[in-house]
């Protein structure tokens, strides 16, 4: 049942002359007849029911005299009442007794749940914040629940925020009926509905209310781009909204958009003071109110968010507050105000507030301290004075002047409560160590307080903690800080107790008398333990004195430890479905026993009898053992056992977290889960660990797990391992696997386990690639299914795990263990069917027919790899193919004998070319071939040209190898071709007679002239003509590195640049022999003179011997360098090879300096001629012979760990570069710009250059987005091809430059400079512009607030928004984006302090990019040069129905042309006769000089005796003409070129412009004022039709269609109208912003006045 109650409304009111006939007495005639009349006076406010809440009569007499204005500063006693008609201390105070005998002071009620009333405000801290709920700490220990808006559906955690100080009203206090679960009596349940909603907050307040600083509550409506539109709800503000701008803004904030859920949880860890999103509640301060008039609509509010620290400090004045028309019903906590001590009630101050208009009270829980200790004061208080009222020895003298925050205040019953707490004064919650710990015993407190009935408040011990600053929070009161009992009485920190929990009895109820006794004032209370600190607001625990509830062992779910049994707890209700509660502590905290954890055994079959049993001995009432298996304190949720098997097991030392689980150890759990892919174990706390079902195969032999596993069951398991991991690279978190064994038998000792692990790892080194395993040695364990690919054609080839054991890969028959491996499904049979290979599920069919779990394999198999392709141990691969194992078997035997007919290569085997391999089709690829792999993941293609695609999935083949790159790596990289059979080899001569001859000879001996057989781009196989080598087939080659030319031509490098050579530019030219390449001159055939043997190298048992003609080895003993390991080359030693590629971008050359040893010379090592490095194909030919110097080689890892770094350059002087030096850079666009936007350059020595965008050019030569525009940011370690450019510009990337080093720094890049003024020496910095002159400047960064721009590299600039265009910008961040260039006025110079440089200073120059601005007239008109009288011309830039607003030309003043000055005649439709942006005449017929406001005529009847200014006026309309039709000409040419730019059209503009006027000022003297005009329309009639040029935006990327821009200014129109106002005082110098966006919408055509 739920009961809405109807509240009592306070205490007693006192007579009406109780007090006031004191000030009459003993007075004369006048003093009485002044007294009378006051009385008179008092009486009659008293009695008006309006003084407080108003009256229409006052309404309309304030609405009539609401323009006069009343100072602030002025004495209060002029704005408001001498006396308060309020009873002394407000409503809900029984007022003081006075008699002759005795006066008794008055008493403030406690604001308890009986006394809420709907409506009443009371100020409160948000605890607790959910999607649907929050929980918020009232005064008195009270408690408030907000509710979820239905009808708006944002969630509350997008609401408000866990901390915050609101105001929040009574929406409903109910009392509802409950009733338990254990079937015993209902309970009782009271709860406090409140609301933050900014309509119920601000109900009362109208807008003549509102002013200025003055904090009111909203709500964000919506986040736009500079702002929030913000929804106040107050009366007579109609459908407008107030806005906050971002900059009044004082603190730290972030936006979080609707979709962000998460952001919620992490705004606090990422210290925004203000979240913003739609539905956000805030107190705001009014910045600014608009005009107020009869004729005016209401414009925007302007709004702002201040900090605690500002907002804490505001004190509402008293003349302000009551001038304004505000009532007790706008009155709302939260508000600091100054107050006088009037009265000193029992338990508490009665006070006046606000020009004593009205009376509230502060009681004892609010002053600020507690009864203080008289050993504490005794200097100052005598021994039999007594401190029960200890405020009456505080608030005296000055100190009855305070200022105290208000905290409620109820208009129906009239009740005002403060507060002097300094956390409250202060808004901010105080440390939650503050107060001891939920749970602790606290010795010895004493009561400082009794509330009868109720309860009584304890005084905790004393301790040392930092007391919060009394002079920052309670503000002026110097008083109260220089007291020394308010000092005493502040430093006191209290617990509250119930009556319920004060004493343990045999009532139910604990009797008041027994209570008040126990708890006296001044008693010292033994033991107390801390329950909650859950009253945020007033900062006093709750507590309990009580035995039964100190002793207990369990008194909130915090105390419950998992693993703990529990005896004899009493059962309090049994559950639908099987589940039992518990009663687990004395205060209510209760334990479930699931039904699977009542018995030790699940059963699936009748439980009747089961149910029998539970129901008889979990009747209520009957106590039972239980064992806490998980509890969640936030949650307050608790899950125990009562499992026999897991009460008396582990009860020493159970398993309850995973750091310190000791593998080996034995452990008793329960299964939560059970799948086919094995089970889940449970321990305690949520420990648990998985034992698949691989190894319930190995270990109990369970084929499936769900049918021999329940939920519930209890099982002994060994740990095995607890290994922590982590989830991701972008998730840090860490989380444990725990791995559990059934095997628990003969585990004893944790070292047996370490070395069973041991033993285990150590059968993996038995195991080898080819390694043929015996039958029936291989046991199926699990069987793997396969995979259907997402997306695509095809599948994942399942496996089957088998288990190995040890006497099987060891000849010791002591070996013991086993070991598991894959064996993969298409490693069964040679071939498959098509049908087989069709689909996962075919494929599995079949094998399944094969293979059974828990069978052994009756047949042989092989080890096909224990490695992956990068040569990482993997699990065991092994195969069933027959052919495969043939094979293997005929290899062991061979080896032995010497000879290899076919061959299972793994990456260690030495291959050549024409050698037979056997292996398997991995997998087809249309586009290349079928994919052959072999023993180890040794991978070779078949392309399709050579029969690929012919090959079967996953068929054996057999192959001849084609083609191999053996310098490529790890493992070769092979080419195939699919045969039938092997054919037979015809020995030529033994091997052995080869071998000998090859022995006899050594490097550096003369083999003669050889001849040539065959050549291709790196060898050539010759033959000995050495009469000594007559019937030897001895194999002999020359290496490309080893040749030179027998013409005798030179083909080093660089070559001349005239050069008659073939065209650089071929394709595939690293198998092209041109003429630079030393075999370009032989020819097969072709005899080779005098040669000398370099090497001998034995491939594959193949001997062949190297050989030389280079003139160096005919020489003399000397022959080149021939190394088989290029780290064998020093560096410093000089080397010369062969020019075998040029990588791209020129990034460098590719060297081969002997074979087997390449080298590479980066391009910043090659030369220093710019030419050639940009051009390296055309001055470095592939096959041309450069000479080199070998350098240190820095690379550990990676494909240029194997590779010699060489340098062609003469100086091997390497130096850090220093300020002046002129060097050769590289631009690498792949580098993190520093401080962007710049041009990263990579300078010899590893070293990198930053140039700035302005030192690429010469200023006047500057181009528009000279860096190009990058379509993803550029990313330091991004590799040449990973960046998606739309345009590079002209410095791209790899592009070789010179430069000069302007300055460096110890851990960045140095500062270098492309200008060509630099590199002829001029070093000096760029000097600061004057303000008014134009300059050019690139655009760094634009946001919402405005542009960044770049002089020099250390002259900065800044626009602000609304100055950069004189049209509205849709998207300023795309529009300005970085690295264009544009023109500007400065503004400001200034200098700041660089906080990258310390000890030098920043320019900072603030610009004006408006056209308007950098072509206005130096004689602008301005506000104060106008006259009343003065005629002149104007735009039309806004038509309302009540008039036109009008822009005077060269100005950037407007001005209202009301409706009846628009026409001589009637005019029914302005917008029929004018258009925005036609050019008008007008005459000044008013000045509001006060409001900068002026009134305008353009009736025609001022201006007809104007015929000769018509006349001028059409010569300047013929020269107005003829600028538009220039600027239309400029506007055309800017859309027909996109290699022109806005910037330096825009200076040529204005170049041309100054040429005109200086040639026109001898002929014309009518045009200076009207030449400035800035309309860029067309003014012929002819020419309607014209649109008018937007701001040219043209710099080289399509920012969009006319028409696209069109409905951009149609939509800001529509927009902007929205915000303006229809009011004609509404118009002020702030609208020429708006003025210039509705002129650039429209049509501009002049329109003749009537």
């Amino acid at each position: 049942m739920e009961e809405e109650f109807s509240f009592p409304r306070g205490g007693s009111e006192r007579p009406p002359a109780a007090s006031e006939q004191v000030s009459t007495i003993k007075k004369g005639k006048d003093s009485s007849a002044s007294s009378s009349s006051s009385k008179a006076n008092s009486r009659k406010r008293s009695n008006s029911a309006d003084f407080l809440f108003g009256s229409k009569e006052e309404k309309k007499k304030r609405t009539k005299t609401s323009g006069k204005k009343t100072s602030s500063s002025g004495n209060n006693s002029k704005v408001v009442a001498s006396s308060s008609a309020l009873p002394i201390g407000g409503g809900g105070v029984l007022q003081p007794v006075q008699s002759s005998s005795s006066k008794k002071p008055a008493f403030i009620e406690s604001i308890s749940f009986q006394k809420l009333a709907k409506g009443t405000k009371l100020l409160g801290i948000v605890r607790e914040v959910a999607k649907d709920y929050a929980v918020v700490s009232l005064p008195s220990m009270l408690t408030g629940f907000i509710r979820k808006d239905t009808k708006l559906g944002i969630p509350l955690n997008k609401v408000v925020s866990v901390g915050q100080f609101l105001a929040v009203v009574v929406v409903k206090a109910t009392s509802e009926t409950v009733k338990t679960k254990d079937g015993g009596k209902p309970q009782m349940k009271r709860r406090i509905e409140v609301s933050v909603s900014p309509s119920l907050m601000n109900n009362g307040i109208t807008m003549d209310m509102l002013h200025e600083q003055m904090v009111i509550r909203g709500k964000i409506r919506s986040v736009e781009d500079h702002g929030c539109i913000v929804d106040l709800q107050v009366s007579g503000l109609g459908g407008t909204s107030c806005f906050l701008k971002y900059e009044n803004i004082d603190g730290a904030y972030k936006i979080i958009q609707e979709e962000d859920d998460e952001e919620e949880d992490k705004q606090q860890d990422e210290g925004a003071e203000f979240i913003l999103n739609q539905g956000r509640i805030y107190d705001f301060t009014i910045k600014s109110l608009p005009g107020k008039s009869k004729n005016e609509a209401i414009n925007i509010i302007q709004v702002e968010l201040e900090r605690v620290k500002m907002r804490r400090q505001r004190t509402v004045d008293p003349a302000t507050h009551l001038s304004c028309g505000h009532t007790i019903r706008t009155l709302t906590p939260g508000m600091l105000l100054d107050v006088d001590v009037e009265h000193f009630a029992r338990n508490g101050l009665c006070v006046s507030l606000l020009g004593n208009v009205y009376r509230g009270s502060i009681d004892s829980g609010h002053l600020g301290g507690y009864l203080p200790q008289q050993d504490k004061v005794k200097e100052i208080v005598n021994k039999s004075d007594s401190l029960e009222m200890w405020w009456k020895k505080v608030f005296v003298g000055k100190n009855r002047k305070i200022r105290a925050r208000l905290i409620a205040v109820d208009p129906g019953t009239k009740i005002i409560r403060l507060s002097l707490l300094p956390h409250i004064l202060a808004l901010e919650r105080n440390d939650e160590d503050d107060l001891p710990a939920v749970g602790s015993i606290i010795e010895n407190a004493r009561v400082v307080r009794l509330d009868p009935g109720v309860g009584a408040l304890l005084a905790l011990p004393e301790k040392s903690h930092d007391n919060m600053d009394i002079d920052e929070e309670v503000g002026e009161n110097e008083g109260l800080k220089a007291n020394a009992i308010f000092t005493a009485a502040s430093e006191i920190r209290c617990a509250y107790v119930h009556i319920s929990k004060a004493i343990d009895v045999d009532e139910k109820r604990t009797p008041e008398a027994l209570f008040s006794k126990t708890f006296a004032l001044n008693t010292t209370i033994p033991k107390l333990r801390i329950l909650s600190k859950s009253n945020w607001l007033e900062n006093v625990a709750s507590c309990a004195t009580a035995e039964s509830i100190i002793s207990s062992a369990v008194l909130t779910h915090s105390d419950l430890i998992p693993g703990t049994v529990y005896k004899s707890v009493p059962v309090i209700a049994t559950l639908e479905g099987g589940g039992v509660l518990v009663q687990l502590g004395g205060m209510g905290v209760k334990g479930f026993i699931p039904a699977t954890h009542i018995f030790d055994k699940t059963s699936s079959g009748d439980n009747s009898y089961r149910n029998k049993i539970r129901m008889e001995k979990y009747k209520v009432g009957n106590k039972v053992d239980v064992r806490c298996l998980e509890v969640k304190p936030n949650e307050k949720k608790c899950i125990v056992t009562a499992k026999k098997s897991l009460l008396t097991t582990d009860l020493d030392d159970p398993v309850i977290d995973y750091e310190h689980i000791v593998p080996g150890r034995l452990a008793t759990g329960f299964v939560t889960s059970a799948t086919k892919k094995g089970i889940v174990v449970t321990f305690y706390n949520n420990v648990h660990g998985r034992i698949s079902a691989r190894q319930l195969a190995e270990e109990m032999g369970v084929e499936d797990p769900t049918i021999d596993y329940k939920i519930g069951d209890v099982l002994k398991v060994r740990i095995v391992e607890s290994a922590k991991s982590t989830y991701n690279d972008d998730d840090d978190s860490d989380y444990y696997v725990l791995r559990l064994s059934l095997n628990i038998s003969g585990i004893s000792e944790n070292k047996k386990v370490r070395q069973s692990q041991d033993r285990t790892n150590n059968l993996h080194s038995l195991l080898s690639p080819g390694m043929v395993l015996p039958a029936k040695s291989m046991k199926i364990v699990e069987l793997i299914p396969s995979k259907e690919k997402d997306g695509s054609d095809g599948f994942i080839a399942g496996h089957a795990l088998v288990s190995v054991k040890a006497k099987y890969l060891s000849n010791e028959k002591s070996s013991k263990g086993n070991i598991t491996c894959k064996l993969p499904f298409e490693q069964i049979f040679d071939s498959y069917d098509e049908k087989a290979i069709e689909s996962a599920n075919n494929f599995d069919a079949i094998v399944q027919k094969i293979l059974i779990v828990g069978k052994k394999i009756a047949q042989e198999g092989m080890v096909l790899a224990t490695s992956s392709v990068k040569g990482l141990p993997i699990t065991p691969i092994v195969s069933l193919k027959p052919t495969l194992i043939k094979i293997a078997k005929a290899d062991s035997k061979d080896a032995s004998e010497g000879s290899h007919d076919i061959l299972l290569p793994t990456p260690r085997t030495p291959l050549y070319m024409g050698a037979y391999v056997q292996g398997y089709c991995t997998r087809i690829d249309p586009r290349y071939g079928a994919f052959i792999r072999f023993l180890d993941n040794l991978t070779a293609i078949v392309p399709k040209l050579k029969g690929g695609l012919t090959v079967g999935l996953f068929d054996t083949v057999l192959c001849k190898i084609a083609a191999m790159d053996v310098t490529s790596g790890h493992a070769p990289k092979i080419l195939l071709k699919r045969v039938k059979s092997p054919k037979k080899q015809i020995k030529i001569l033994p091997q052995k007679s080869n071998n000998l001859l090859v022995e006899k000879i050594k490097p550096g001996d003369d083999l003669g002239d050889v001849k040539v057989e065959s050549i291709n781009f790196a060898r050539a196989a010759v033959t000995l003509m050495d009469k000594r080598f007559e019937g030897y087939a001895v194999k002999a080659r020359v290496h490309v590195t080893m040749a030179e030319p027998v013409t005798g031509c030179s083909n080093s490098m660089p070559v001349l640049i005239n050069s008659d050579d073939e065209d650089p530019d071929f394709v595939e030219e690293k198998e092209k022999i041109s003429s630079y390449h030393p075999f370009h001159s032989w020819s097969v055939g072709g005899i080779i003179k005098d040669t000398k043997c370099v090497a001998i190298d034995v491939r594959d048992g193949i001997s062949y011997i190297e050989l030389t003609n280079r003139a160096e080895a005919r020489g003399d003993d000397d022959i080149p360098t021939f190394v088989e390991d290029p780290r064998s080359l020093k560096a410093g030693s000089i080397v010369s090879g062969v020019i075998t590629a040029v990588s791209k971008k020129n990034q460098g050359i590719w060297v081969q300096i002997c074979p087997g040893c390449t080298g590479f010379i980066p391009g910043l090592e090659l030369t220093r001629d710019v030419d050639m490095l940009n051009n390296m194909s055309k001055y470095f030919r592939v096959g041309g012979r450069i000479k080199c110097t070998v350098l240190p080689n820095q690379a550990t890892e990676g494909p240029f760990k194997k590779v010699v770094r060489l340098s062609a350059l003469d100086s091997d002087k390497k130096t850090k570069p220093t300020r002046g030096d002129i060097m050769i850079g590289r631009v690498n666009r792949n580098i993190k710009q520093t401080n962007a936007p710049s041009l990263m350059i990579e300078l010899p020595e590893g070293y990198i250059g930053r140039c700035d965008i302005t030192e690429l050019e010469e200023v006047d030569d500057w181009e528009n987005m000279p860096l190009g525009k990058v379509s993803n940011e550029e990313e330091d370690g991004a590799n040449e091809d990973s960046i998606n450019r739309l345009n590079e510009g002209e410095y791209r990337h790899g592009l070789y430059v010179q430069c000069r080093v302007l300055s460096t720094s110890g851990t960045g890049p140095c500062e270098v400079s492309l200008r060509g003024s630099r590199l002829e020496g001029d070093l000096d910095n760029d000097l600061p512009p004057e303000e008014k002159e134009i300059v050019h400047a690139f655009v760094v960064n634009t946001n919402k607030k405005g542009c960044f721009l770049r002089l020099s590299r250390n002259i900065e600039g800044r626009v602000i928004l609304k100055e950069l265009s004189d049209s509205f910008l849709p998207d300023p961040v795309s529009m300005f984006p970085p690295g264009r260039l544009v023109v500007g006025k400065v503004k400001k110079v200034s200098t700041t302090k660089d906080k990258r440089k310390k000890s030098s200073n920043k320019t900072i120059v603030d610009l004006d990019l408006r056209e308007s601005v950098i072509l206005e007239d130096q004689n602008k008109i301005g506000f104060e040069d106008i006259e009343e009288g003065q005629k002149y011309r104007g735009i039309v830039t806004r038509i309302e129905s009540y008039g036109v607003f009008v822009r005077l030309e060269n100005s950037d003043v407007s001005g209202l042309v009301h409706l009846s000055e628009c026409s001589d005649d009637y005019i029914k439709n302005l917008s029929s006769l004018y258009d925005p942006g036609d050019l008008v005449k007008v005459l000044v017929v008013k000045i509001n000089k006060e409001d900068r406001r002026i009134g305008l005529s353009m009736k025609a009847s001022h201006f007809e005796d104007d015929e000769s200014e018509d006349e001028s006026d059409s010569d300047d309309e013929s020269d107005d003409d003829q600028n538009a039709a220039q600027m239309a000409n400029f506007a055309d040419d800017s859309d027909d070129s996109d290699d022109e730019n806005y910037a330096s059209k825009l200076a040529q503009r204005m170049k041309d412009m100054e040429d005109e006027e200086e040639s026109d000022d001898d002929e014309s003297t009518s045009s200076d004022d009207d030449s400035s005009s800035d309309d860029s329309e067309s003014d012929d009639d002819d020419d309607d039709d014209a649109a008018p040029q937007a701001m040219d935006t043209n710099v080289g990327f399509d920012w969009g269609t006319n028409n696209d821009h069109e409905k951009v200014h149609d939509n800001f129109k529509e927009f902007s109208s929205s915000y303006e106002s229809s009011s004609d005082e509404e118009e002020d110098d702030d609208d020429d912003d708006n003025d210039d966006d509705a002129k650039k919408g429209h049509k501009s055509r002049k329109k003749a006045t009537a």
